[in-house]
C-alpha cells in the first residue's frame, strides 16, 4: 500500500471514530452505530474502533449488543492474531457482563451422595 493511500485510510478511520463519539455525546445513537459499523468494516482489527461502537451500544443502553460486539471481536483476535482483548477494552463491559467471569466451573470429584 502507498504511504497516501495509508495516511487517507487513517485520516478516514479517525474521522469515523470521532463522529461515532461524538454522535454518541449528543445522543444520536443510531447514526453513531452506524458510523462505529463503517469504522469496523474498514478495519475489523483496530481497536478503537471497536471501542468507540461498544461505547455507543452501551450510551443507547444495549449491553447485549455491547457484549456481542465484544465477543465477536474477542474471536477474531484469537484467530487472526492469537491474542486476547485489551483490559482497556474489556473494562468497558459492566462486572457482571464480562466474558467468562461467570461461567459454570466443571465439577471436580468432591461428596457424592448415595439414596
Amino acid at each position: 500500500m502507498t504511504t497516501e493511500r495509508e495516511r487517507f485510510r487513517q485520516i478516514r478511520l479517525h474521522a469515523l471514530e470521532a463522529l461515532c463519539r461524538r454522535l454518541t455525546e449528543l445522543g444520536e445513537h443510531r447514526s453513531a452505530i452506524d458510523a462505529g459499523l463503517s469504522a469496523v468494516a474498514a478495519d475489523p482489527l483496530r481497536e478503537t474502533a471497536q471501542r468507540v461502537l461498544m461505547e455507543a451500544h452501551l450510551a443507547e443502553g444495549n449491553l447485549s449488543e455491547a457484549v456481542r460486539q465484544y465477543r465477536t471481536y474477542a474471536g477474531l483476535l484469537r484467530r487472526e492474531l492469537g491474542v486476547e482483548p485489551t483490559v482497556h477494552l474489556t473494562s468497558l463491559l459492566p462486572q457482571a457482563a464480562r466474558p467468562g467471569l461467570h461461567a459454570p466451573r466443571p465439577r471436580t470429584g468432591g461428596c457424592t451422595t448415595s439414596t
